[in-house]
């Protein structure tokens, strides 16, 4: 895997504008596509959010676990929702 450094400036209203090899890794296309912030300390990290079921897929204890899960050290990385998905459950005990 190659690490890229890629800037883009931060406009009067702190808008960010993607660059295009950002949308691409990404795989933004549409305009209503999210992303989604990850912050942990000092650091963002910047992710796709895919569509998800209506309901929620984990329960008030698990979301307790997903959150002191978090808080570890190293930081998981998933390359898409779907492997984030896969990780928790499989982290909670259901997969």
């Amino acid at each position: 895997m190659t690490t890229k450094i890629i800037t883009s400036p931060v406009g009067a209203k702190a808008q960010v504008t993607l660059p295009k090899v950002v949308r691409e890794a990404l795989h933004l296309k549409a305009q209503h596509d999210l992303v989604g912030f990850v912050v942990q300390g000092g650091r963002v990290a910047l992710t796709r959010i895919e569509p998800v079921p209506s309901s929620d897929p984990f329960t008030e204890v698990e979301w307790k676990q997903i959150e002191r899960l978090a808080a570890e050290t190293p930081a998981a990385t998933c390359d898409n929702a779907a492997d984030s998905l896969r990780y928790l459950k499989r982290h909670l005990g259901r997969g």
